[in-house]
């Protein structure tokens, strides 16, 4: 089970680098693009497990040899066919404990990451089920341009701290009270949420969190979750660039800024760390850029054509150092019993070999000499035996001769299985060395790509830093440049208010003057000397008129006044 989990390590390793090294390449400005590298990726890493038992297997023996296992208990058992011993053994081998721990860890690493994961889609789901449709057709009007059988539900609850989306096609869109009683946000979080819907957001984002459970252990699988959930934001807000105004699009995410979405769903709020980096995204984008499929499907099929034959490759431990002793040929055949010879006389006893290897046949005599047969130190001639004797004694000979036979062919056979044996356990050793040559170059060319990941993430990572240095510095000097124009504002509004509240007073004092006869007299005749005939009546009705005006222009300066104070 180690050597399994230490194989996934590896290989996840290289899919996940590989997906955030390609999905950081320069060439690559829409956002859209990059997703979809992202999401090829979490398909891969899902598809190890079931690329790993359908292809053929590549051992690479990496791992340190692993000790002979103890057997529990033997079973010894024995027969014999004709005439041959045969003994065989037969062994139970216990389970190890470590390998026992291992699945028992992995498996707890699984729950914890999938079961809270299970129980958040369980909550939207009841959410869901106990929110209120929503029938304003300001938040309605928006998904007036999708299909009806293509439309999701739109629902507002209680429970969600901002608009949310989840659910299989067509989906589901949650909001939050407080942003439905905010209609001008209505346009932007329609198009935002939708373009989540549309994209199938959702559903690449289980799947997410299921490489994440899988791979629990493996810090780079979590890395691409969070790469993915954050390049999945990026793409829908430049759908959302298509139809709102960049200004009006990121004063809708600071409304939202303060509020949480929630894990098991995508939003329009996101972590407050990347606000800065999305509002400055957002107003310097003029017009978003287009896609490049063809470099899409060339990475993509670089991305599987890297990640299938990795998926071959097994981790095992090293093979024990092969014996130089021998391996001992098999026993040869028994040679069948000879049969059993007839009493002979005392002093014609003939020694007859039991068993190989027998002594070598003596030369046959010349022709016509006379054989002599040695009994009891006796020396008797052949031509003196009886013809019973000579026929047991001719018997007994011809079955020395056939145990010789026999005895010669089995050092033959021994002598094949030997060099049979040689020849294998050549074979074995050079096959052996030709594996572990192969597992170094597997093993270095596996070092090499990883410490190129290491280098380009390490690299991609600085630029990050850099680039959220730089959006975070502009970002600081976008609002100092905002409060000094809104101080500004407030000022300038201040002044005008007390501008209209000094006019009132002179109204007022000008309508109690033209209360006055010798006023109004002296008023006449001034305007006739300037050439402009002014009667009597008109004046008094002036006087009249001028504290009404003067009331309005004190409510104007009252509700100026008021602005000034609630501009932020």
């Amino acid at each position: 089970m180690l050597a399994v989990l230490l194989s996934l390590l590896v290989k996840s390793s290289i899919v996940a680098g590989l997906g955030l090294g390609l999905a950081s390449l320069p060439m690559l400005r829409n956002p859209a693009d990059r997703v979809d590298i992202l999401r090829a990726s979490v398909a891969l890493l899902i598809a190890l497990p079931i690329l790993s038992a359908l292809i053929p297997t590549l051992t690479l023996r990496l791992l340190p040899a692993a000790p002979a296992p103890q057997a529990a208990d033997a079973v010894l058992w024995g027969a014999a066919i004709e005439g041959v011993a045969i003994r065989a053994a037969e062994a139970t081998v216990s389970v190890p404990p470590l390998t026992a721990f291992v699945a028992m860890v992995w498996m707890a690493g699984v729950a914890l990451v999938a079961v809270p994961f299970v129980g958040g889609v369980l909550t939207l789901h009841r959410w869901t089920r106990e929110a209120t449709p929503v029938t304003s057709a300001l938040w309605t009007g928006p998904m007036a341009r999708v299909a009806e059988a293509r439309r999701p539900e739109l629902k507002v609850s209680a429970q969600v701290g901002s608009p949310v989306s989840w659910g299989l096609p067509p989906g589901t869109i949650l909001l939050d009270p407080a942003s439905l009683a905010r209609p001008e946000t209505a346009r932007a979080v329609m198009a935002h949420e939708l373009a989540h819907l549309r994209r199938r957001d959702w559903l690449f984002l289980i799947l997410s969190r299921g490489a994440v459970a899988l791979f629990w252990f493996n810090p780079l699988v979590w890395w691409l979750h969070v790469s993915l959930v954050a390049r999945s934001e990026d793409a829908a807000d430049a759908a959302v660039l298509m139809e709102v105004e960049p200004a009006a699009y990121a004063r809708t995410l600071v409304s939202l800024a303060g509020e949480a979405g929630h894990p098991a769903a995508t939003g329009l709020s996101g972590p407050a760390r990347s606000l800065a980096r999305r509002i400055t995204r957002i107003m310097k984008t003029q017009r978003p850029a287009a896609s490049r499929p063809a470099l899409i499907v060339i990475t993509l099929a670089g991305l599987a054509a890297v990640a299938t034959p990795l998926a071959a490759l097994e981790l095992a431990p090293r093979l024990a150092d092969p014996v130089t002793a021998p391996a001992a040929p098999p026993a040869p055949p028994v040679p069948p019993a000879p049969r059993a010879l007839p009493a002979m006389p005392a002093m014609l006893a003939v020694q007859v070999p039991a068993a190989p290897p027998a002594p070598p046949a003596p030369p046959a005599p010349p022709a016509g000499a006379r054989r002599m047969v040695i009994s009891d130190g006796r020396v008797i001639a052949w031509e003196d035996l009886d013809p019973e004797t000579r026929r047991e004694v001719e018997e007994a000979r011809a079955h020395a001769e056939h145990a010789r036979a026999h005895a010669e062919t089995a050092r033959a056979q021994a002598a094949v299985h030997r060099e049979q044996a040689a020849a294998h356990r050549e074979q074995a050793m050079a096959d052996a060395r030709a594996a572990r040559a192969h597992a170094v170059v597997h093993r270095e060319h596996a070092m090499a790509q990883a410490r190129e990941a290491r280098a380009t993430a390490a690299q991609h990572r600085e630029q990050a830093l850099a680039h959220a240095r730089v959006a975070r510095g502009q970002a600081d000097e976008a609002r100092a440049e905002a409060r000094r124009q809104m101080a500004l504002a407030r000022t300038q509004m201040a002044g005008g208010a007390d501008q209209m509240d000094a006019g009132a007073r002179q109204m007022r004092e000008e309508a109690t003057r033209l209360r006055d006869p010798a006023y109004r007299a002296r008023q006449i005749e001034e305007n006739r000397e300037r050439g402009n005939e002014v009667t009597d009546a008109e004046l008094q009705a002036l006087s009249r008129t001028l504290p009404q005006r003067a009331d309005e222009l004190e409510q104007r300066a009252r509700e100026l006044r008021e602005r000034s104070r609630n501009t932020l």
